[in-house]
């Protein structure tokens, strides 16, 4: 701190963007000057509304104003600190069998008539064991698969175990909705249970992706406007994986989850994991292709909300974290990462992973990145090992990025894509998409074009009400 208040100023970030420079501080705190600002600074030549500025950031104090620093610094602290373990998000992978094979497949899927991949009576215990110790006031429980339906039993008792050792609880069943059987629906059935399942775009992107039959894939939708048509739209969720077969036409993808009633997309691009490595290792690793088909994705966007609400999941979300500070649960968006603080997931075999991208790339025998199992407990060695891999706030390539305080360090992408994650992350897939989003949003801001920045506004209220509170981008 002492050197701080010598130099009477503290650590700020910059990007040149828009023909402005965008300066932040070190918990994202921003404002925008003209382009010789830095020179100006450092000369001691700004005008005293510019001064104003960099001591509303927190940048520049003097004695009268140390208390800016001291709350800076709390701010800091707060946002790095260490927090106390306590996991309310389980996803759960009961059967690592399959009805289909898509082409993205990210696990390696069992054959549906294949042994050895359920769990048994013996992984339920040692669950039940595992969950008991958690002292849950609230827990979400995700099943993936495979297809978890498949063992619809084995779900029962999951839920059932849950219930015992938790005051609250929900669920979630990831489904490719390839059937619905009467033991399904009884399921479905649930106050306390959704389903998500993925829908890439039309009939033939769903058959070139994932089922190879145009009646399977027209089958899904069937089972889709069942239960949209019986439990309504709040009870059945879906997202899509870009591939090629999808990139080149986004307006077909987002008419149709407009026509299947949805009021937000998750564009996500297809990972370079599983499968994926050889049906699609070219286009999941070219990434200003997929940022030219998410800019023309989120004009299309804009377009949709003239006469109805839509939003892009993950712009809206990092909207939120910007220009309202919400926290949010993806350990690829946060820093720290915070591995297992509040989410593990739980494999087939008992072994438990920080994230469902680590559990991939163990099942592919790429590395393992298990960080324990429910026999022997969580590896805290192993586990602290990526954890620290995980903080921005310390790291070489990140300390002088201007969003560093509102971005992560995507290490089990990096792993994937370059085998180890202490690579230049300007090279990296994840921060390019990252800058790549962050231009974006901050483009439209610094232009004050009001057509983005109303949509942001409500993107960030999650209405349809339209806002004036613009004191949030300034």
């Amino acid at each position: 701190m002492s050197d701080f208040l010598s130099n009477k100023y503290s650590p700020f970030r910059f990007r040149e963007l828009s023909n402005h420079i965008l300066v932040t501080n070190e918990i994202g705190d921003f404002d925008v000057f003209p382009t010789d600002i830095l020179e100006r600074f450092f000369n001691d030549q700004l005008t005293n509304d510019e001064v104003n500025q960099f001591k509303n950031l927190s940048i520049i104090f003097d004695n009268d104003s140390k208390w800016r620093l001291s709350s800076l610094l709390r701010r800091v602290r707060k946002e790095t600190e260490s927090t106390q373990r306590k996991i309310n998000y389980i996803m759960l992978i009961p059967t690592l069998r399959c009805d289909l094979s898509c082409s993205y497949c990210q696990v390696s899927r069992a054959p549906v008539n294949s042994k050895g991949f359920d769990w048994t009576d013996s992984h339920l215990a040692k669950f039940e064991s595992f969950i008991e110790q958690l002292e849950l006031d609230h827990v979400k429980i995700e099943f993936q698969g495979g297809e978890p339906t498949l063992r619809t039993d084995l779900l029962k008792k999951i839920i059932q175990i849950t219930e015992k050792h938790s005051t609250s609880s929900e669920f979630v069943v990831c489904s490719n909705l390839t059937t619905i059987t009467p033991e399904i629906e009884e399921l479905y059935e649930r106050d306390d249970l959704v389903i998500s399942t993925s829908i890439d775009g039309s009939i033939s992107t769903m058959t070139e992706n994932r089922t190879s039959s145009d009646d399977i894939s027209q089958q899904i939708f069937n089972n889709f406007q069942y239960i949209l048509k019986k439990y309504g739209p709040s009870k059945i969720s879906a997202l899509p994986t870009i591939t090629e077969a999808q990139i080149d036409n986004p307006k077909q993808l987002l008419d149709i989850y407009v026509d299947l009633g949805f009021q937000s997309i998750f564009l996500r691009p297809v990972n370079y994991m599983g499968f994926a490595r050889k049906q699609h290792r070219t286009l999941s690793q070219q990434v200003e292709r997929w940022n030219n088909f998410y800019t023309r994705s989120l004009d299309l966007i804009k377009d949709i909300n003239k006469t109805q609400y839509f939003d892009e999941f993950y712009t809206s979300l990092v909207i939120r974290k910007i220009f309202s500070k919400e926290p949010n649960g993806f350990v690829d968006f946060r820093s720290p990462s915070r591995f297992l603080n509040d989410t593990c997931v739980i494999d087939f075999d008992g072994e438990i992973y920080p994230s469902d991208e680590a559990r991939m790339l163990s099942r592919i025998r790429h590395i393992d990145l298990s960080v324990g199992n429910l026999e022997s407990g969580i590896n805290e060695d192993k586990l602290s090992v990526l954890n620290d891999g995980g903080i921005n706030q310390f790291h070489e390539d990140c300390i002088h990025c201007a969003y560093m305080p509102h971005c992560g360090i995507d290490i089990i992408d990096d792993i994937s894509r370059y085998k180890r994650f202490d690579v230049i992350k300007q090279e990296t897939w994840f921060c390019n998409k990252q800058l790549f989003l962050f231009d974006f949003i901050f483009s439209k801001v610094i232009t004050k074009d009001k057509e983005w920045l109303d949509l942001f506004l409500r993107w960030m209220k999650r209405s349809t009400t339209p806002s004036n509170a613009y004191d949030l981008f300034l």
